[in-house]
């Protein structure tokens, strides 16, 4: 459990640091112009074919500020997994709070190509 812990807890530090820089609203590939085309290629609507393509809780937010978004979301998760880790208390709700939150930043992260 400790390692699980850890990688967490980096994962979310890493998280905090780049997620900005990389996809936030002046980033790199900014999730809220994926998030637009998803919305748009399912007309407009999020329902649940739109949430099982691109599931993340970043739908039912206002996106006005994309960057205070994922600020929030790593922090969130990163103050639970630091938490597990430095009490070594996981129950089922924290582990997939966890999950919700980690999956939710990894959706709209997009695929890196080359070139």
């Amino acid at each position: 459990m400790l390692a699980i812990a850890t990688a967490m807890v980096v994962a979310f530090l890493v998280a905090y640091h780049q997620n900005k820089a990389l996809i936030g609203d002046r980033g790199l590939l900014p999730c809220k112009l994926y998030l637009e085309n998803v919305k748009h290629y399912f007309k407009g609507r999020i329902n649940m074919e739109t949430l099982s393509y691109a599931p993340t809780l970043i739908w039912f937010l206002d996106w006005s500020n994309m960057n205070s978004i994922l600020d929030a979301f790593a922090l969130i998760g990163l103050a639970i997994s630091a938490f597990v880790l430095v009490t070594g208390c996981a129950n089922m709700i924290l582990m997939a709070a966890v999950w919700m939150i980690y999956l939710s930043l990894i959706n709209v992260g997009q695929i890196w190509g080359v070139g």
